[in-house]
């Protein structure tokens, strides 16, 4: 059970240093590039999570000081080692800690460190103990997040069976149907993985116009036509899973931000006016203030998306004149860069 515990120990605290050497990437990346597609944004702001399951997939490999520590093998000196370059794949980042003893050159993390200062100075048990306490956590959280899915669901079913009516709308080869409830109060939102369908408070539409009422359906039809649910559902139960990741929860709200500002374009791209789209934001806001809606799950949950989205719409950016061939370039570019990140190295177990 220790060296359970302590090869858990090492993967979280390695999935740290993961998630951030990601995320500064992609950082950097959104600041040098300065996309202006959503779509560019939300795939750089995924890099962070795939760093972190590219990394924790490669677990810790034979030629870990880890494994060597573990049977008892004692450090003699340690070397500290940063390098540049570029492969094929992209730029080459590697920061290692390298533990000499009686076996050669192995490489360590700083996971490896933390772990033998616990065993040291508090208690040999102290690392796994903390390992499998978080665990633990993980699996509860994962577990209350997957049951709440379940009873949004079970209650959204509930509500639709007192629908005033509804209608169908083609999506390429799928068929959306368009539910609206008169027992539901909430803001609009799409659901169903495999028979997709969106749900409007009876409410609100009567408060819509013709072209609002659209905003709200393209708005929701965008969210289908990018798969946003098959993205957004994963993506929470990984967060609830690696809660003790920093910086997560706020990768996540900047995601589903920017899934709804897509999801705005879209309405804009299907022929509706940018203001019948901001009014349709502002009625439902006020509709979901004024009523106590029951609980769903939002794309978006971060406070100060409904005033940048509005803003968005209303005094937008001038359009940048770029040539076809230096998008092409600029997306390769980023593709390259992202690669080189997944495989780059800082004071994590890999050689």
């Amino acid at each position: 059970m220790t060296l359970a515990g302590n090869f858990l120990f090492n993967l979280m605290l390695n999935a740290v240093g993961s998630f951030w050497l990601g995320l500064a990437t992609a950082v950097l990346l959104l600041r040098v590039g300065r996309p202006s597609r959503a779509t560019v944004c939300i795939a750089l702001l995924l890099l962070p999570m795939a760093k972190l399951l590219w990394d924790l997939r490669s677990g810790i490999p034979d030629t870990s000081f880890f494994w060597a520590s573990e049977q008892g093998i004692k450090q003699r000196l340690g070397t500290f080692q940063v390098g540049f370059g570029v492969h094929p794949w992209g730029p080459s980042l590697e920061g290692h800690l390298w533990a000499l003893n009686e076996q050669g050159r192995s490489p360590q993390s700083i996971a490896d460190l933390a772990s033998r200062a616990l065993r040291a100075r508090v208690s040999a048990y102290a690392a796994p103990a903390l390992a499998f306490v978080v665990l633990a956590v993980s699996i509860v959280k994962c577990g209350v997040h997957a049951f709440g899915l379940w009873a949004f669901r079970t209650r959204i079913q509930a509500l639709l069976a007192k629908e005033a009516g509804s209608e169908q709308r083609t999506l390429g080869r799928r068929t959306v149907r368009i539910r609206t409830c008169n027992a539901y109060s909430g803001v609009p939102f799409a659901a169903g993985f495999f028979r997709p369908y969106v749900v409007l408070s009876a409410a609100l539409a009567e408060r819509l116009d013709s072209n609002e009422r659209e905003a709200v359906i393209q708005h929701e039809l965008g969210h289908v036509r990018h798969f946003d649910l098959a993205l957004l559902a994963p993506l929470e139960l990984l967060c609830a899973f690696f809660w003790f990741v920093p910086g997560v929860s706020s990768v996540l709200a900047k995601l589903r931000g920017l899934l709804e500002q897509r999801a705005d374009d879209c309405a804009v791209a299907a022929g509706v006016p940018r203001e019948a789209v901001a009014n349709a934001l502002l009625l439902a806001a006020q509709q979901a203030l004024e009523k106590a809606p029951a609980p769903v799950l939002g794309m978006s949950r971060e406070p100060s998306t409904l005033r940048v989205r509005v803003q968005r719409l209303l005094a937008p950016e001038p359009a940048r004149v770029v040539a076809p061939w230096l998008v092409v370039v600029r997306a390769l570019f980023l593709l390259w860069l992202s690669l080189g990140a997944l495989q780059a190295s800082a004071c994590g177990n890999h050689p």
